[in-house]
């Protein structure tokens, strides 16, 4: 009994020696994040929507009423909610067929669900374009004459890649890999009890996965569903290209129409656009967070270890061919289409062996700012998904010790900045800091700021997921024998949110890499990026070396995605596949 009272009189004492170093790191990482986040969205709201210090009531009476808007907003509603149908099923379904069953092959297979993340949603979005379109696609034009020679009737459009079953087909396909990585991180570190009492209880494969895996993991599904949400309103790449090119025009490519092909732009227009998007991405994550309170949630607990892949049978070759053919559609056949226009002097859909050299590449090669570009996106790339993992990190694990209206506060904090349209973001950016007093306008270091930001709602996603999977009885444990708090979350909570973290950081890479929206305004001859460098590309319709300069850059992020990925795994699961 004294034993039982000794230690929960040090809980309290441990508690409070927790908080004290939280709230002295906590302190400048909020007013910097309150800086970087929070200053370009005041300071653009007040100066587009209040110019003259007051309200300006007609201009959001013009706003809601400009003629496009409603169906925009109908458009979007529709491929979100679509995008997250399909999106979120399968990438769960992969992750638990990778990471607890007997259908993976080693390290191997845990990449293999991820290669879409290696091509900027662009360059993907382009490389299905060389596959798809009617007129010189290599698979769309062979099928069409194919048909037509079989004498079936069939329009070319009726199987174009610019229609509304392309673009969903895109944005789903981009969407799988950021389900997968929250996911297989969830799945990765749950404790394999319940699935094994499961079994011993006589439950089918697929039972156990609806019915013990699945609600285990509720949390990490819901995140996986505001991520989707969120990713599917704010992305323009794909629907510039695709959409534009079927007359499906989005709140994304609306939004960059007010700013860039209207004189003059019309910034406060998309500024009132993107506060109503914030009030509803905000009212989505509270009911996640909600929801996820009520049902719970299965958690990491003291007694990990190493779980027993559930055996397929039959089964399990099939499933490895569903993950293989998976990457072969929508990931092997694009970046295959990348690099033979790569190598093409021009786009065609005949393929002339003869005409095949490296021409594009040696040009890129030659080319200092093409260097520049590749080796600027890289370090802001790496730079931006650690600040941002890192951040949102110490932000999760300190809002959980903290609970309640603090939890929700600072979750709502870092997710700002995804209610906020990206391009509109950059905008408040480059208002906030390209000018007087700053004077960053042109430089690597106003892309950071604003790399950090954007992407701070991906990080946070990945991060309250996995903190969420960690159970008390560890830190609880720990802070009651005495250990520091620093120590507590290096020794403890770290190893276990690592694949969360480590899931978070190659999202964050990949995205940067490629990114589009932010580059279009920050970007420019000064401080060129892979993203400006594919506007000015596809600006020109050089589609030639548009492809080369997507082929790198998957080399690039492959290479770094896998590293995160394989490092990032739990001991227990590197052991399984030793």
């Amino acid at each position: 009994m004294s034993a039982y009272m000794a230690q929960e009189l040090a809980r309290p004492a441990a508690r409070a020696r927790a908080r004290v170093p939280a709230a002295w790191l906590m302190a400048p990482l909020l007013l910097a994040l309150g800086v970087i986040v929070f200053y370009p969205v005041i300071l653009i709201v007040v100066r587009a929507v209040a110019p003259g210090g007051h309200p300006d009531w007609a201009l959001w009476g013009d706003t809601l009423s400009a003629p496009g808007l409603l169906a925009a907003v109908r458009n979007t509603v529709i491929l979100a909610a679509t995008t997250t149908v399909i999106a979120v099923p399968v990438g769960v379904f992969f992750a638990w067929l990778i990471e607890r069953t007997d259908a993976r092959w080693g390290s191997l297979s845990r990449l293999l669900p991820v290669i879409p993340l290696l091509l900027p949603p662009v360059a993907m979005a382009i490389g299905w374009l060389f596959l798809a379109d009617p007129r010189a696609g290599f698979l769309a034009r062979p099928l069409i004459e194919m048909m037509q020679a079989a004498g079936i009737a069939v329009e070319a459009d009726q199987v174009a890649i610019q229609s509304w079953a392309g673009l969903v087909f895109l944005y789903a396909l981009w969407a799988v890999p950021h389900v997968y990585v929250i996911a297989a991180a969830a799945f990765s570190g749950l404790d394999p009890s319940l699935e094994e009492a499961a079994r011993m209880c006589g439950k089918g494969r697929l039972r156990c996965f609806a019915q013990v895996s699945l609600p285990a993991i509720r949390h990490a599904v819901g995140s996986s569903v505001l991520v989707c949400v969120i990713s599917s309103i704010g992305l323009y790449s794909i629907a510039a290209l695709i959409g534009s090119a079927a007359r499906i025009e989005v709140l994304s490519v609306y939004i960059y129409r007010l700013l860039n092909f209207s004189y003059p732009p019309k910034t406060s227009q998309a500024v009132i656009i993107g506060l109503l998007l914030m009030v509803v991405i905000a009212s989505i994550w509270l009911l996640q967070r909600r929801i996820a309170a009520r049902t719970g949630h299965a958690q990491i607990g003291g007694m990990g270890v190493r779980p027993n892949l559930l055996a397929l049978g039959g089964w399990r070759w099939p499933a490895r061919l569903a993950v293989l053919l998976y990457v072969l559609l929508t990931s092997v056949l694009p970046l295959l289409a990348l690099i033979v226009v790569a190598l093409q002097p021009f786009w065609r859909s005949r393929i002339v062996l003869a005409d095949l050299a490296l021409d594009n590449f040696a040009e890129f090669g030659a080319s200092s700012a093409a260097r520049d570009a590749i080796w600027n996106s890289t370090m802001l790339a790496i730079c931006a998904a650690t600040a941002a993992v890192l951040a949102a990190g110490l932000i999760a694990v300190v809002a959980r010790h903290a609970g309640g209206r603090r939890e929700q506060g600072l979750g709502i904090v870092t997710k700002v900045p995804a209610a906020i349209p990206h391009i509109v973001f950059a905008v408040g950016v480059l208002v906030a800091f390209g000018f007087a007093p700053f004077r960053l306008g042109g430089t690597w270091l106003i892309l950071l700021l604003a790399y950090v930001a954007i992407y701070l709602p991906t990080a946070s996603i990945a991060a309250e997921s996995s903190v969420q999977q960690v159970g008390n009885q560890l830190t609880e444990a720990s802070r009651i024998f005495g250990a520091s708090p620093t120590r507590t979350f290096r020794a403890v909570q770290l190893p276990l949110i690592l694949p969360g973290l480590a899931a978070g950081w190659a999202s964050i890479f990949a995205l940067v890499l490629g990114e589009l929206n932010a580059a279009a305004i920050l970007s420019g001859p000064r401080n060129p990026v892979i993203g400006y460098l594919i506007l000015t590309l596809f600006d020109n319709g050089t589609y030639s070396q548009l492809a080369a300069i997507g082929s790198i850059i998957g080399v690039v992020s492959a290479i770094a995605v896998s590293a995160v990925l394989l490092l990032g795994r739990p001991r227990f699961a590197r052991s399984a596949t030793a």
